[in-house]
């Protein structure tokens, strides 16, 4: 055998049984260890701030959705002191109702995580009666505005209740009431309007107009209305409603946002079931609570009215359409 040639299959046979010596290492396992995550069950996620009301007139209670120990001295000039998931701050006045004002610190969870905030804190109105939403037109006019009724259901004062055309941290438009004395079967009517019209009162007899000065207003076909005891974070709910025109899209509610809205309305429990169907509703045919129904928090407490047959101040007598 020529001498070149021999030398070539050699090589050939050393490079093959290399090449089946590492086939075979490499079907092998190799136990590299257990890996170790080192956050593995550490909090690592900052404290989330959850609502915020007066515990009186002069302390603020602030929730989260931990245990959390306040951070330094970040809520100077004002005291606090911490409570599991409650941190309490102490004003250095009494905060009326009605009135409003700003409390921001930075508190710290148990694992060292921390979250600073910002927040306006109304007082707190413990005169509010109960009141339900018991009209309201969604597709004003110049000649004929949007507006909402409100029916008291007792005697008490309306200072810093407020009205969202919304849901509280989602709004388009909403009115906070001012040192108002109300009575039961009074009517609030509130015009979404900059100003109220010339030929209209602030106040005649069992009814108190309200002017929002507001360009805006309640959503035309799909939305929410809902009624707060204060315009603070986690504010109690007194009343609210959902309407819809059915639309195709995001479940009959048009948009994203609006459907968004009806389903916080509904978390809360202020609502079940079907929208108010604003279909057929117009600037004149307003959506108005049955007389003397329940609140149920359902469709079936509503209709809408003929044409020309919004009763805005007086009683819901109006025909359905």
């Amino acid at each position: 055998m020529n001498r070149k040639v021999f030398i070539v299959l050699a090589v050939i046979a050393a490079l093959a049984v290399a090449l089946i010596v590492l086939l075979l290492g490499c079907s092998q396992e190799v136990d590299v260890g257990e890996i170790v995550n080192v956050f593995s069950g550490r909090d690592c996620q900052s404290p989330v701030l959850v609502s915020v009301s007066t515990a009186s007139s002069s302390v603020v209670k602030i929730e989260f959705n931990e245990p959390v120990k306040v951070y330094g001295s970040s809520f100077s000039p004002f005291t606090a002191r911490a409570d599991g998931k409650f941190i309490y701050v102490t004003l250095n006045s009494s905060l009326p109702p009605g009135q409003s004002s700003e409390v921001g610190g930075r508190v710290k969870d148990y694992s060292g995580n921390t979250t600073g905030f910002s927040v306006e804190v109304w007082g707190h109105n413990a005169m509010i009666p109960p009141i339900v939403i018991n009209e309201f037109t969604t597709k004003g006019t110049d000649r004929s505005p949007d507006r909402t009724e409100l029916l008291v259901k007792g005697n008490g004062n309306i200072n810093g209740m407020v009205l969202y055309c919304g849901i509280p941290d989602d709004s388009d438009a909403r009115i906070v009431f001012g040192d108002v004395s109300v009575k039961e079967n009074d009517l609030i009517v509130v015009w979404w309007t900059e100003k109220l019209p010339d030929d209209v009162l602030n106040e005649g007899l069992g009814v108190i107009n309200s002017c929002a000065n507001t360009t805006s207003g309640p959503s035309s076909n799909n939305g929410t209305l809902v009624l707060c005891d204060t315009p603070s974070l986690g504010a109690g709910i007194i009343d609210a409603v959902v309407y819809s025109n059915f639309s195709a899209s995001h479940e009959g509610f048009g948009t994203r946002g609006a459907k968004e809205r009806a389903q916080w309305v509904i978390d809360a429990g202020f609502w079940e079931g079907d929208a108010i169907d604003s279909t057929t509703s117009t600037a004149t045919r307003s959506m108005s609570r049955v007389l003397g129904s329940s609140d149920t928090n359902r469709c079936k407490d509503w209709y809408v009215t003929v044409t020309g047959g919004s009763t805005f101040g007086l009683p819901n007598v109006s025909e359905a359409y």
